[in-house]
């Protein structure tokens, strides 16, 4: 069975929400379309990501799920098993909504999605460009959790992780990606450059810390509290910090909803 789904608009709406002070750049993450939202993560789950880059840049109609892809691996990726906890498929899924979000709101390079749900690596990354010379201004680190306790979340896992960057820990794991998202691209001088650059330029490195909360902290109160200390952690320029949220009341459900829907369309694809 051909299963299309024709595509209107973003799925996302991003509103601006200025922190206390102007300490890091805050976003809302607001989704416009859970239809398409849940057609780009079937898609992704199949492993298809440079084709929803591509309906993402363009706002082109998708393409008909093919029977012929690793559908039943898809699906068993986005079902959490009878007695299991859901936190490893939630995260894995909230990583894909970040995904989306970064394309739908920058032409950056931003590497692809992992696709192992136990992978240590960094969340998400990405390489920033110049509009006007096309020439990479810093690298973007990913954190991307998915979870009922946001503050302490951030204060616990986000801010160390950050501040084992800011401190040299993970360089040779940044200079890997940025090798990986350039390669084809530059050429390996210009690769070398850039990497010693970033290293080494203040600025060269931005991190950005996302979130699924409640109401309360998308509110100026409640989101200025859920990143105080951001500045502690990551120095400089508040163009280095920044703090997203998904409003989400009930992350559990919302989770399963989506992931029903996105197994429906690959069901359908079978049939």
């Amino acid at each position: 069975m051909v299963v299309q789904y024709e595509r209107v608009g973003r799925l996302f709406n991003l509103s601006e929400l200025q922190p206390e002070h102007a300490l890091f750049c805050g976003r809302i993450w607001e989704p416009q379309d859970l239809e398409g939202l849940s057609r780009a993560i079937a898609d992704l789950a199949l492993g298809q990501c440079a084709h929803v880059e591509a309906i993402l840049r363009t706002a082109a109609p998708w393409h008909p799920i093919s029977a012929s892809y690793a559908v039943d691996a898809a699906i068993k990726s986005l079902t959490v098993p009878a007695g299991k906890d859901p936190w490893h498929r939630d995260g894995w899924v909230f990583q894909f909504i970040s995904w989306i979000v970064a394309i739908e709101e920058s032409p950056a390079l931003t590497r692809a999605p992992q696709m192992d749900q136990a992978s240590k690596g960094f969340d998400g990354f990405q390489l920033e460009l110049d509009p006007i010379t096309g020439r990479v201004k810093r690298a973007v680190v990913f954190e991307d959790k998915a979870t009922d306790s946001p503050r302490d979340t951030v204060r616990e896992k986000v801010w160390p992780e950050f501040e084992d960057i800011e401190a040299g820990h993970r360089h040779t794991a940044i200079a890997t990606e940025i090798g990986a998202l350039l390669r084809g691209r530059w050429s390996t001088d210009e690769i070398i450059e850039i990497v010693d650059r970033i290293m080494r330029t203040s600025d060269g490195l931005a991190y950005r810390a996302s979130l699924t909360a409640g109401s309360y902290h998308v509110q100026s109160a409640g989101f200025n509290g859920l990143f105080d200390g951001f500045e502690s952690s990551v120095s400089g320029d508040r163009l280095r910090r920044q703090g997203n949220v998904l409003e989400v009341e009930d992350l559990r459900s919302w989770m399963d909803s989506l992931c029903d829907r996105a197994i429906a369309l690959l069901e359908a694809s079978l049939v």
